[in-house]
């Protein structure tokens, strides 16, 4: 299993990266990156702690301890293994402020593993090679290194009526007997500064042409690959900020000048209608990390709400209480989701068990639609200690402290037990670290209207179906003549069979 040291070493492959205007020659020593190049590898270290050992790693069927991003999960028991280590690795690095962790950008290669020969056999423009070839050649290769491959799938946002705008997106250029050529960018990669590959992919959008339909993979550091970054929220203090010194994982533009893929590395080409159909389940397995680490944060909103008003001394109070109650119902409602999704799961077509889609995207929209109250509700309960408290220079200078230090005294614990509290409450809810945070989740993937308009496509849930009978037993309505014929009827069988989701009767299953 890689190490931190090594992760990091790899990442001083000369790579083209700037972060607002510095040209960055070293990712793990510039001010502005290294910590969240530390943060990654912490990730990889954890799994070399002997403690940690049985929740990190496993012993696969060759008798290889690998970590537990590559655990396969053939039933609930399986899928519920999985889960505690995801949400471990979430609670040892900040409660979730970093988003997208190795583990979680590798679950989105689960799909090609799924059910790998539709991205071979959709393909237009191949010559007709078998690309499942490369997938799994790939797939091997990031398990063997214990890569990091971060997702590029987010085309321009700009007015794709004109006719300039649809060459910004990237797209093929050159098709050659040892792969292809593309050119253009991909406006949203996150983390791509301290990845080892980016997973090259495309939303669907109606006018998209074939050319822009590219999935794949291409090294960081591959030539005319340049990673632009916006400006970076990372404080270099960890004393007054302990959380946004912990490291931003930066949003970045990847211009592609003219980069070469080889066929080992192209997974699909060419299919717009492949595109409508598996963007949103290559980000199903990324989805259900997604909901693990959002609950793991509505765990930390209620721990933070409880220390705070308790040393206020204004937890009992009974609107206080009723108040805090509103983020344990949210941890507690995350958490169902989380537990329903695996509770009533399905046997993908590769042989793996999958949470319920319906399940753990809904539990999502609740989530995004819910924080901000939640959010608020925890810098209310706070009030003016959320923001008004001493710096750590100011704590340790003798003119001041004797007259701050009793200003932070509180009903229970030290002084300066509240300094630290104020300083999480800050840093997660009332900076532009926080704000950053909040914002990723958002839009990670897919934004909170579509992802409950995809997901309704994903499953028979029309007037006409069977999560309708019950409804009509009780009207008295009688069945109908004939099927309707729905945005999911109508969706290729190789992708339905992803979701797995069938209504029979009143009950999910």
């Amino acid at each position: 299993m890689r190490t931190g040291d090594q992760y990091l070493e790899s990442l001083r492959d000369g790579r083209v990266v700037w972060v607002g205007g510095d040209r960055i020659d070293d990712v793990t020593t510039h001010p502005k990156t290294r910590a969240a190049a530390k943060s990654f590898a912490k990730f990889y270290d954890l799994h070399h702690e002997p403690e940690m050992r049985d929740i990190m790693t496993f012993v696969d069927d060759d008798g290889v301890r690998r970590s537990m991003m590559w655990f396969k999960h053939g039933d609930a028991a399986g899928l519920r293994r999985k889960r505690v280590y995801l949400e471990a690795v979430v609670r040892e690095l900040d409660g979730g402020s970093i988003g997208r962790t190795p583990c979680a950008n590798n679950y989105g290669l689960v799909t090609y593993e799924e059910d790998p020969q539709p991205w071979s056999d959709q393909s237009v423009g191949t010559g007709g090679r078998d690309l499942t070839v490369g997938i799994r050649k790939f797939l091997d290769l990031v398990k063997e290194g214990d890569l990091n491959c971060a997702f590029a799938f987010i085309d321009p946002q700009i007015d794709r009526s004109k006719q300039h705008a649809a060459k910004t997106a990237l797209r093929v250029v050159e098709t050659r007997d040892d792969g292809i050529v593309v050119n253009g960018v991909k406006a949203v990669v996150t983390g791509a500064p301290f990845a080892d590959y980016l997973h090259i992919g495309v939303f669907y959008r109606p006018g998209i042409e074939s050319e822009q339909v590219i999935y794949g993979a291409c090294p960081a550091n591959a030539p005319g690959v340049t990673i632009v970054s916006r400006e970076a929220t990372v404080r270099d203090d960890p004393d007054n900020h302990p959380i946004s010194s912990a490291g931003d994982e930066l949003e970045c533009t990847v211009i592609f000048d003219n980069v070469f893929i080889p066929w080992d590395l192209v997974f699909h080409i060419g299919s717009t209608e492949h595109a409508s159909l598996y963007p949103q389940r290559i980000f199903d397995w990324t989805h259900y990390e997604s909901l693990i680490r959002q609950m793991v944060r509505a765990e930390l909103m209620v721990g933070l709400a409880m220390l705070m008003s308790e040393h206020l001394g204004t937890y009992k109070i009974p609107a206080v209480q009723a108040r805090v109650a509103r983020l344990v119902e949210f941890y507690q409602t995350m958490r169902a989701h989380v537990i329903a999704s695996e509770t009533e799961g399905f046997i993908s077509p590769s042989g793996l068990y999958k949470p319920n889609v319906l399940l753990f995207d809904f539990g999502r929209s609740y989530y995004l639609e819910k924080y901000a109250d939640m959010r608020n509700e925890v810098v209310d309960l706070a009030g003016r200690a959320s923001l008004l408290f001493p710096t750590e220079e100011q704590w340790n200078n003798p003119e001041l402290h004797d007259w701050l230090a009793p200003l932070q005294a509180g009903a229970v614990g030290e002084p300066y037990d509240r300094v630290r509290i104020s300083r999480v409450i800050r840093d997660l809810f009332l900076s532009d670290f926080g704000d950053r945070v909040s914002t990723f989740e958002q839009f990670n993937g897919t934004p909170l209207l579509g992802t409950r308009m995809r997901t309704m496509t994903r499953s028979e849930l029309s007037p006409s179906g069977p999560i309708t009978q019950l409804a009509r037993k009780v009207c008295g309505l009688p069945e109908p003549e004939a099927p309707e014929v729905t945005a999911y009827t109508e969706q290729a069988e190789y992708a339905r069979r992803l979701d797995g989701v069938r209504l029979e009767g009143s009950r999910v299953r």
